[in-house]
């Protein structure tokens, strides 16, 4: 009953642009879930929202939510994940624990966990009471060192199973260059790399109309801003010292007139 209930409120709360890869997640079509995209574009509710159903759908597993920094997880993920239970309309059925910090299937006992990577030993000595960890999410990837230390991490929970579901949500980093924005380039058949702005929203109280008026005063002021912050898109070179700069010649005019002169090496 609980499941069903979260499969019809699902749609209610998700973005129109997460239907599709939501079906392929029900459908185990993919393995690795690479879900980036600009600020309000709703890539962390909607995995939050994703993960526990999966759960309720696979009675002998459980998940792991991790973040980079462990003190950053209960004010981030965890208060995330408890907004969804609330929004899929299952609050009810979970338990929720903070030494450590759990939520808890109470008709199965299946967990969801949360813990950062600073701490890898932890990690490694994880241990379900039944079952194994399915399904992995990690918040804000970029933060993490690189695909190595995914990898690793990775290589500890993604076993003893038959499925796997692993979700990677960042804001891509405004450097071309950076591993992450990278790392979503690279194809492989078991990964589905998805992109979305608060564009693809169809509900605009969702986010309310102040975000929207700084989303469009941005555009309108520094379009460079706009589209790294809001559309996700990666502008930088990873070279540039000076990032807004105007690029043209300096008329002779415009040098007489400087009256405040500098030089250095």
């Amino acid at each position: 009953a609980a499941c069903a209930a979260a499969m019809r409120n699902l749609y209610i709360n998700i973005g129109k642009a997460f239907y599709e890869p939501a079906g392929h997640v029900f459908a185990h079509n993919y393995t690795h879930y690479d879900i980036s995209g600009g600020r309000g574009s709703l890539k962390s509710s909607t995995v939050s929202e994703l993960v526990p159903i999966l759960i309720m759908q696979n009675p002998n597993t459980h998940a792991l939510v991790l973040r980079k920094v462990g003190n950053t997880l209960r004010d981030s993920v965890y208060a995330q994940y408890m907004w969804a239970l609330e929004k899929l309309g299952v609050a009810e059925y979970w338990e929720a624990k903070k030494t450590p910090m759990e939520l808890i299937f109470k008709p199965t006992g299946q967990k969801i966990m949360f813990r950062g990577a600073d701490d890898p030993m932890k990690i490694k000595s994880i241990k379900v009471p039944f079952g194994y960890i399915a399904v992995t999410h990690f918040e804000e990837k970029d933060q993490f060192a690189g695909r190595a230390e995914i990898r690793n991490i990775l290589q500890s929970t993604m076993r003893g199973g038959s499925v796997f579901w692993n979700f990677e949500s960042y804001n891509p980093p405004i450097s071309r260059d950076n591993w992450a924005n990278r790392d979503s380039l690279e194809q492989r058949p078991d990964r589905l790399c998805h992109k979305s702005t608060y564009l693809d929203v169809q509900n605009v109280d969702w986010l309310g109309e102040q975000f929207i008026t700084e989303a469009e005063m941005l555009k309108q002021t520094n379009e460079r801003a706009y589209e790294h912050e809001y559309l996700g898109v990666p502008v930088g070179t990873g070279g540039n010292v000076f990032d807004n700069l105007d690029i043209r010649a300096i008329s002779d005019e415009e040098i007489a007139a400087f009256d405040k002169i500098y030089n250095g090496v």
